[in-house]
This record gives structure tokens, C-alpha cells and sequence, in this order.
């Protein structure tokens, strides 16, 4: 009898794109300062493996990032690579979700999806940042996947596994609740529009009820373990109903959150591939009667209402929409490239992706040029400009003209391939080309918004940001108590500040340090940290100060379209960015010492 090889060329392409997914997420993982929000979990983690007192979770906290994160520092130091790890690695698990769904997508279109969840600028800013949303999106596509294997198969093991996750999603708070109420409308849309969905619904239901006590067992121990750390966290019932409570509050009119536009904003820009071609498959779907792809098309569509309607949106919300939409724009690629062009037409083919490629990376550099000349001169509409040494007598916006002259040779070559040569080979051809310049974009974006400018506003990702320049600082205090009492950690500092927020978290190994809420005279630590509008506050001592950049802000208004054009390109903006500002006061005669140097 022949046996199925373990490791099949299918399974070993999966594990390569989980091995990029890692990589992606690795990368530089600790260079970045943890924000307030970020910080406020890690440090109800870090508290909790060295014993401290523990302050609630914020409203938004997940108790199943602090589970994770845990045992995380448990077996590592804390740091801010640690602090992300568990969301980076759920983040990586992604791309083995589409292994669940391959009998209906079709295993070209399940590993393309795999790709496609691996590279998303926007679960992978997700997968980076310490927080819990990307463990909910884990767990919800996981106990999806595993249900319809239950289903299938009959196998307990499954329904235990679907039990386990569905516990895991439910300990990650507000977030998963979102994608569970988005999964029930879209049942609900499914269920109205397709009678034989019903049916197959109560047989399901029927047979879970079967099996009621051992899924509800499974579920409750896996809530109670994760939302309370294994028993050591019991508070972390409390923080997982106050996170639920948040989210209902959440619905308010006066709720705050994100914009509307901004989420939108972030799915046209940072997502292009799996939008446009999202929006392919939802019609394919619909036109060949592909009921995943309809449920797939109904979810990314209740996400985006939900998210655009929801007063107490945050970015984090998009990875409900992107997820689904990248299944289905890999669905949609794999159905238009799939099926047998006769050989004869590859040659042709090849010359009309290598012509579209070509007038795409003529418009890409023609659209470059602008921007460059938008940062050169802002009021480059109502100017010339000189290129090699030249003055031409045409104003900078000929470079747009020429980009759009491009993209429309490339649907004229396209035509004019199907019209004389052959349809199939033309939609194929154009279809690589789009795709794999829209997958340029998407990598280049989601590379700018986690690699280059993480700390950046304009990336929208964080609405404030914290400077990279919290490292500076800490460096620098550290080289002040190096010198005032011989180890980096060990001096007295005094903070102005929440000690929950971005500086509790970056002073974490100092075992001296206070935090208040205001400055007085009975201050006389050897360090003091405050904000800038505390320009000469009163102390016990003389200090001296330097100034450090902490968080700032960005708010996108009036900006003429050639500013918005440079902004989409670069992510350069010629209005001013609003920056927070620390100042590190340290004591006189400390400075003095440090100034002398060490004694020889």
C-alpha cells in the first residue's frame, strides 16, 4: 500500500511562506518604542512574571495577549521584541489558515491566499504591534477552518479544536467580538439569500447540540486558563468584561475613534491588490454561483459597514475586512490564470506582460518625478522646471499626463492582444501585470509603514506615535546613572507622567523610579523627566535639561492635490506635524561630574 509522503511539495511551499511571514515580522522587531496602548498591556505582562502589583487592563486590553505575553517573558527578557512576539507569530500562523479552505478554493488559490495574508501592510503592522487583535483573527479563521473539518469528518478531535479556539478568540476581548457579530450578519445575509445554506445550517446545528457538553467543556476551560494566565490572573475576568463593556460603549454617538475616511483611506493606499482584486472575485463569485466566495465577499462587506458605522473604530478594525478580501483576490487571480492556453500563445503573452510592465514602470517613474518636484517646490503647478540641466517650456503636471498616457496603453495593448491574438491570453497577461505591480505597492507600503516610518503619523497606522528618539533617552539616562551611582539602572529618577503609559514601559528595569502626577520642591532626585510645557519647574535642586521628542500627531487638511499626490507616493506632507516633547532634567552636580568624566 502506498503512503502519503509527510512532507509534500504543497506542504513545503506553506511552510516557506510561514517562514516569510516570520521574517517579515521579526525583522527589526525591537527597534520601535512601545506606545502608550502597546505598553499598558506589556506592562500589565511584566508585572505579572516579576510578582509587582498589577493595574487594570485598559478598556481595550486583550487577556489573551497578556497570557501569551506571559510566558513570553517567562522564558525570555522583556523587551520590546518580546512584548510583540506572540501577536508576530499568530500573525505568521495566517498563512496556514487557506490550508482549511483549500477543497473549495482550490490549492493554487489557497497557497496564493497564503502569500497574500503573509504580505498585507495591514496584518502585518497588526502582527507587530503588542496588541491582541491579530490573536483574534487567528483564532476566529481557526475555529472556522476546524468546524468545517468537524463537519466533514465527524472526528471529535475537530469539534475539541474548534472548542479550543473559538475560547482563545473569546479571551482576546473587544476584537474578537467584532469579527464574531461580523460572522453572524453575514450567516444571517447567507442564510436569507441561499436555502440550501439553511438546511446545512440545522444539520450543523443539530450535530453540534449532539455534542453540546464536550464543546462547551473544551470552550470554558480554555477561556477561564488563557483569561487568567492559568489560574495566577484572575483579574483577568474582570479586564475580559470591561474590554466587552468597552466595546459596547463603543456604539455611542460620542463615542471616539478613528475617522471613517481614514480606514478607507488605509484600504485604498495600503491594500490596493487585495481591493481591486477583491472586488474581482466577489464578482466571479457571484457570476459562478461559489458560495465561499460569496460568504467571503458578505463578511469584507459587514466589516467595512460595521467599521465605518462604529463610533469607537480603530485601525485595528481593517484586518476583519483585508483577510477575507485577500482569499478572495487570490481566488480570483488563480480562477483568471487557471486552465490550459495552448502553447503557442505563451510567446505572445510573455510580450504583452513585458510591454505592460514597461509602461507601468513608465508611469510609476513619471509619477515619481512629480512628487519629487512637489517637495522641490510646492508651487510647482504655477512654475517650470528644468530636468538634466533644461529648461522646458511645460509645467510639472506633464509628468502626470504622460503616467496616465501609460496606463491607458496598457488597456489598449491588452485589447488590441485579445481583439488580433486571443482573448484568454490578453486577460491572463493583464491580469499577472496588474496584479504583480499592485503587489509592489502593497509590499512598498507595508514596508514604509513598519520598517522606515513606524514612528511616523503619516503612516496612520498609530494616530500618536512614539518617537524613536524614547530610545535616545534612555540611552542617555543610562549613561547618567552609569556615572552617578555605577549601573545603569540603579539611580533615582522622578517622572512626570502615567506610569501605565510609553515611559512606564521603557523604565521598567529602573527599581527607582517615581512617577507623579505633579512636580514640587521636595523634588531632589538625580534625574527628572517632565513635559516640555515644564519649561523651569520648581525642584529642590538646580537641574539642567535637554529636550527629547515623544509622540506626535498628524492631521491632514487642505492639502492641494499635488500635496496629496506626494503623500500617497512618499508619505511626505508639507504640513507641519505636531510633536510632544520630554525634557530630561538632570541635577547640577550630576551633570557637572558627568561633564568631568570618570576619575583616573
Amino acid at each position: 500500500m502506498n503512503r502519503r509522503p509527510l512532507l509534500t511539495v504543497e506542504h513545503a511551499l506553506y511552510l516557506a511562506l510561514f517562514a516569510l511571514a516570520l521574517a517579515l515580522r521579526l525583522y527589526a522587531l525591537n527597534a520601535h518604542p512601545l506606545n502608550d496602548a502597546e505598553a499598558h498591556q506589556a506592562l500589565t505582562a511584566f508585572r505579572l512574571v516579576n510578582g509587582r502589583s498589577i493595574s487594570s487592563l485598559p478598556p481595550s486590553g486583550s487577556p489573551a495577549y497578556v497570557f501569551f505575553t506571559y510566558f513570553s517573558f517567562l522564558l525570555f527578557d522583556a523587551s520590546n521584541a518580546t512584548a510583540r512576539l506572540a501577536p508576530a507569530l499568530f500573525g505568521a500562523g495566517l498563512a496556514f489558515l487557506p490550508l482549511f479552505f483549500r477543497d473549495r478554493l482550490g490549492r493554487a488559490a489557497a497557497l496564493l491566499a497564503g502569500w497574500l495574508l503573509a504580505t498585507s501592510a495591514g496584518l502585518l503592522a497588526a502582527s507587530r504591534s503588542a496588541d491582541g487583535a491579530i490573536v483574534a483573527l487567528f483564532a476566529l479563521g481557526l475555529s472556522v477552518g476546524t468546524l468545517r473539518h468537524y463537519l466533514a469528518t465527524s472526528a471529535s478531535g475537530w469539534l475539541i479544536a474548534t472548542a479550543v479556539a473559538l475560547g482563545l478568540g473569546l479571551a482576546g476581548g473587544a476584537t474578537f467580538l467584532t469579527g464574531m457579530l461580523t460572522l453572524a450578519l453575514t450567516a444571517l445575509v447567507m442564510l436569507w439569500l441561499n436555502p440550501e445554506e439553511r438546511e446545512g445550517a440545522r444539520e450543523a446545528w443539530a450535530r453540534l447540540r449532539a455534542q453540546g457538553l464536550t464543546f462547551l467543556v473544551a470552550l470554558g476551560v480554555t477561556l477561564a486558563v488563557v483569561t487568567t494566565v492559568g489560574l495566577i490572573f484572575l483579574p483577568g475576568l474582570g479586564a475580559l468584561a470591561d474590554s466587552e463593556t468597552a466595546w459596547l460603549a463603543g456604539f455611542a454617538p460620542s463615542a471616539a475613534g478613528r475617522a471613517p475616511l481614514t480606514l478607507l483611506l488605509f484600504l485604498l493606499v495600503y491594500e490596493p491588490l487585495h481591493l481591486v482584486f477583491g472586488v474581482v472575485g466577489a464578482a466571479l463569485a457571484f457570476r459562478r454561483g461559489n458560495r465561499l466566495g460569496q460568504w467571503l465577499f458578505w463578511f469584507s462587506l459587514v466589516a467595512l459597514a460595521f467599521s465605518v458605522t462604529y463610533s469607537g473604530r480603530t485601525l485595528f478594525d481593517v484586518i476583519w475586512v483585508v483577510a477575507p478580501l485577500a482569499a478572495l483576490a487570490a481566488w480570483a487571480i488563480a480562477e483568471i490564470v487557471r486552465g490550459a492556453w495552448a502553447a503557442e500563445e505563451w510567446p505572445m503573452m510573455a510580450v504583452q506582460i513585458g510591454v505592460t510592465v514597461a509602461l507601468l514602470a513608465f508611469a510609476a517613474l513619471n509619477l515619481a518625478m512629480f512628487a519629487e518636484q512637489v517637495r522641490v517646490n510646492p508651487n510647482v503647478l504655477q512654475s517650470r522646471f528644468t530636468f538634466s540641466g533644461v529648461t522646458l517650456n511645460a509645467s510639472a503636471t506633464t509628468y502626470v499626463y504622460l503616467a496616465l498616457i501609460a496606463i491607458a496603453l496598457t488597456l489598449v495593448v491588452a485589447y488590441l492582444m485579445g481583439m488580433g491574438w486571443s482573448p484568454r491570453a490578453a486577460l491572463v497577461g493583464l491580469t499577472l501585470s496588474l496584479s504583480a505591480a499592485l503587489f509592489v505597492v502593497n509590499v512598498s507600503a507595508g514596508w514604509g509603514l513598519t520598517q522606515l516610518r513606524p514612528d511616523s503619523p503619516v503612516e496612520l497606522w498609530w494616530e500618536r506615535p512614539v518617537a524613536d528618539d524614547l530610545n535616545r533617552l534612555m540611552t542617555t539616562l543610562g549613561d547618567v546613572s552609569n556615572y552617578t551611582v555605577g549601573n545603569a539602572h540603579d539611580m533615582q529618577v522622578t517622572v512626570q507622567a502615567s506610569p501605565d503609559g510609553a515611559l512606564g514601559w521603557a523604565l521598567r528595569s529602573f527599581p527607582h523610579v517615581t512617577f507623579v502626577n505633579d512636580l514640587d520642591p521636595l523634588v531632589n532626585s538625580p534625574a527628572v523627566i517632565a513635559p516640555a510645557d515644564q519649561q523651569n519647574p520648581t525642584l529642590g535642586s538646580a537641574y539642567v535639561g535637554a529636550g527629547f521628542p515623544l509622540r506626535s500627531t498628524w492631521t491632514a487638511s487642505n492639502l492641494s492635490w499635488p500635496e496629496q499626490f506626494a503623500w500617497l507616493t512618499f508619505r511626505r506632507t508639507s504640513t507641519s506635524v505636531q510633536t510632544e516633547n520630554i525634557i530630561l532634567w538632570v541635577r547640577q552636580d550630576v551633570a557637572k561630574l558627568q561633564d568631568a568624566g570618570p576619575t583616573p
